[in-house]
């Protein structure tokens, strides 16, 4: 591949600074390394900020790595910005690189993905979803639409049922403003947790869309305690003129740890689970925790292991299966399974349950 201005055979233009090339051509330059370095710049300019693991995972590379390349970039002249408290690295104002040009498969990626955003109703604001997913459409050369559109349009993502986010538009807008100028808030929120309504100051740190719907993770000033909010259940919200100090060392990854998805119990347990071959196949080909690991018995059984903090999130999972999953271990969620399958024999048996233990004896 050449250096400059060279066209990959998937139509992507890989220009690399005259400054850098000046600095490659005193090095035996593999393709591969080249491709490296202009990852690492895309990555960026991305417009996140992101540490030397998160780099050298979009790269592909150690860590080691991406500071030898970080190294040849600023050698060669290329600026980026390092926060030394958040240890993360950015693009400054700067453009790094010249715009580049889509590959057919990219351009399908980005049509699908608009598509999606704009009616999957995830994004809070849907008219302005709408409108990109028109508008780059719209921007595409003649040739790249005529191949990529009827693709796209035989193509379709279905996702999962989410909370109605028209409802909560106002509110998003005023929390991104909170985030950006890292501003307290004060709220009337419909607490689950407390069971009550409560009224806090809080520390915004995140917004996430998690499972089903938008949340958003703060600081409560009041017990000094980081806990998850629904944006849905916000009765009033108030931007404050005080503003608040940024934990550095936060990170949804270290907050939710092991958490089935988004409730982190205080306990963390080793889950074993046996599923029947009706439902095995099904279970095995999704990912549905970092930490999961699966292997067949010789009759088709799939054992499922899985390292979580808490069992209430799991436990409602594994429900979902009926009798087509049994725990194995711990003893812990053996428990919790049978008292919840013992009160749903109860719902269509009034009467005729009782609850020893781990054992269901019927009347």
């Amino acid at each position: 591949m050449p250096l400059a201005g060279g066209i990959r055979s998937d139509g992507y233009i890989a220009s690399i600074p005259v400054r850098l090339q000046g600095i490659l051509e005193g090095y035996t330059m593999k393709s591969g390394r080249v491709e490296r370095l202009l990852s690492l710049i895309h990555a960026l300019e991305s417009g996140r900020s992101l540490t030397a693991e998160e780099l050298a995972e979009i790269v592909g590379v150690s860590r080691r790595t991406v500071f030898r390349d970080l190294g040849l970039l600023a050698k060669a002249g290329i600026e980026y910005a390092y926060d030394h408290q958040t240890r993360r690295y950015s693009a400054r104002n700067t453009t790094l690189l010249p715009p580049v040009t889509l590959s057919h498969a990219e351009t399908l990626t980005l049509l699908l993905a608009a598509r999606q955003m704009s009616e999957g109703a995830t994004m809070p604001d849907l008219e302005a979803a709408a409108s990109a997913a028109i508008k780059l459409e719209s921007m595409l050369p003649t040739a790249v639409r005529d191949y990529c559109g009827p693709i796209a349009n035989r193509m379709d993502i279905r996702p999962d049922p989410v909370s109605d986010v028209a409802c909560i538009r106002e509110t998003i807008v005023e929390l991104q403003s909170a985030l950006t100028n890292q501003r307290k808030v004060t709220v009337r929120y419909d607490s689950y947790f407390d069971g009550k309504v409560i009224d806090e100051v809080l520390h915004p740190y995140r917004l996430a869309h998690i499972h089903r719907g938008w949340y958003l993770i703060a600081m409560m000033e009041s017990v000094d305690q980081v806990r998850t909010f629904k944006v849905e259940r916000f009765l009033r919200l108030h931007i404050l003129d005080d503003g608040f100090e940024t934990d550095a060392t936060f990170s949804l990854d270290d907050y939710f740890g092991n958490a089935w998805l988004m409730i982190r119990g205080d306990q963390s347990f080793h889950v074993k689970i046996r599923f029947l071959p009706k439902v095995a196949g099904n279970v095995d080909e999704v990912q549905w925790h970092k930490t999961q690991r699966t292997s067949y018995n010789d009759d088709g059984e799939l054992i499922f292991d899985v390292d979580v903090d808490g069992i209430e999130e799991i436990s409602w999972w594994i429900l979902g299966y009926g009798d087509q999953a049994q725990v194995i271990e711990p003893p812990e969620l053996r428990r919790l399974m049978a008292e919840r399958t013992a009160r749903m024999y109860e719902y269509y048996n009034p009467g005729a349950v009782e609850v020893a233990g781990e054992g269901i004896t019927t009347g």
